[in-house]
């Protein structure tokens, strides 16, 4: 049986990494007038570069090359190839979203709209699309119908570690993803202003000051997921510095972009 309280923190969870994003929309775009275009081409940006492309790059290197597969079994270099990979697939992706499908959109609440829609589909996805289904093979095994429903779906072996996943779990651990989610967004925002204030000013070393943030931000993580860092609170413990620091940024990069309003736009 899936306990009342892990389903009560899917439900949270899903409440939080759906509505967050589109409360964001809703508020910045009564407040600033921000562009729909922008936060749809973030939406898009993800979609393309690292669900798609970043990760058909992992299915190769982590589960096909058997090279590559036994390299990264050293934890640090696992490490450094998981946060390198995100940072240099979503950054070029927001460099390519803004320098080329928004063009003359350069101002601060251009790169609000692009994080929100950037930041906001990969919560929508994991704590939103994910989340539901976790809600509905909670329900089917705590009815006795989740074998029966699924069987001819996916193989005995996945619907056994899905259920043993649900069961087992601790319910907070369910919880942590909507506040992960929550916390992750103010980064993607901050990291869109970085990228599009580089474009603004003509200097591609933006770009890459961004791939390295989001890669070392992406380190402990990937320490978590390799099994080298054992205690989520550590993770979360970071990941609240990293959006506190992110939220700062936000606020204070208002002044930049305002600064250089009057600049050549590139």
């Amino acid at each position: 049986m899936v306990s009342n309280t892990s389903i009560m923190f899917l439900i949270i969870s899903l409440i939080i990494s759906v509505g967050l994003p589109l409360g964001l929309v809703a508020y910045f775009y009564k407040k600033y007038k921000i562009s729909i275009k922008c936060v749809f081409i973030g939406v898009l940006i993800f979609i393309i570069f690292s669900q798609i492309l970043e990760k058909a790059l992992h299915y190769f290197v982590l589960t096909k090359n058997p090279h590559t597969i036994a390299l990264l079994k050293n934890p640090w270099l696992f490490m450094i190839y998981g946060g390198l990979a995100a940072g240099i697939f979503e950054e070029v992706g927001r460099y390519i979203g803004f320098k080329f499908l928004l063009k003359g959109q350069r101002e601060w609440k251009d790169g609000i709209a692009y994080g929100i829609g950037h930041g906001g589909i990969e919560a929508i996805l994991i704590g939103g699309v994910a989340g539901i289904q976790n809600i509905v093979y909670s329900n089917l095994i705590n009815s006795g119908t989740f074998e029966k429903v699924l069987s001819a779906k996916l193989p005995v072996s996945m619907l056994t570690s899905i259920k043993n996943s649900l069961e087992n779990t601790p319910s907070y651990m369910f919880g942590f993803i909507g506040i992960e989610r929550m916390l992750v967004l103010p980064l993607h925002i901050a990291l869109s202003l970085v990228v599009l204030y580089g474009i603004k000013k003509g200097k591609k070393i933006y770009l890459l000051y961004a791939i390295i943030i989001h890669a070392i931000v992406d380190f402990p993580a990937a320490l978590y997921q390799a099994g080298k860092i054992k205690s989520i609170f550590l993770i979360e413990g970071v990941v609240l510095v990293v959006a506190i620091i992110s939220l700062i940024f936000i606020i204070k990069s208002k002044v930049l972009f305002d600064k250089t309003s009057s600049e050549k736009v590139y």
